[in-house]
């Protein structure tokens, strides 16, 4: 049976064990490459600051608890990093980038990036913490006590946030 990600967290914490991490890794860097990519924008950077991250969970190893989720935990830590960086540099939370579907055919891409770009300008025109909440439900698949741990909100402040996100949406789809 496969170890969950706080046990395997906790066997880094207490034993340095480096294929802990390396699992850890294996089972978390591509959501939170793409994640990170739908955050700032930028591929480059986007795997720097995963990289940054993952260094980051292994320089407060000696800080974690097992007492919440590990992704929400691994999350946080990706959502400061990135908005150290929004701080930085100024700029809005960019959008979801909608990936591009290798089976079907020519009129079917066009309807669905015809789709992926109308709700990319509803995102667009979205308050940035209900984007960010969105994001994180919709795209990164996180719980509301995942986000709510991520975001260090409330878990009703997260509902609300998305459920007002997601009618701001309907209108701006059916305008």
């Amino acid at each position: 049976m496969d170890a969950r990600d706080e046990e395997l967290m906790m066997a880094y914490k207490t034993d340095r064990d480096p294929e802990a991490m390396v699992e850890l890794f294996r089972r978390h860097h591509r959501n939170l490459f793409c994640f990170l990519v739908r955050r700032t924008g930028n591929v480059s950077r986007a795997e720097d600051l995963a990289q940054e991250v993952f260094a980051a969970l292994i320089g407060s190893a000696e800080r974690y608890r097992p007492d919440g989720s590990f992704k929400a935990y691994l999350y946080r830590i990706a959502v400061n990093l990135s908005s150290k960086e929004w701080r930085t540099y100024k700029r809005a939370a960019p959008l979801p980038q909608e990936p591009v579907s290798q089976g079907p055919g020519p009129d079917e891409k066009l309807a669905q990036k015809t789709a992926a770009n109308a709700v990319r300008a509803a995102l667009e025109r979205l308050d940035p913490e209900q984007r960010e909440a969105i994001v994180l439900r919709e795209y990164q698949e996180l719980s509301y006590t995942e986000i709510s741990q991520a975001l260090g909100v409330p878990v009703g402040t997260v509902k609300s946030r998305i459920a007002r996100g997601k009618l701001a949406l309907r209108a701006a789809l059916a305008a």
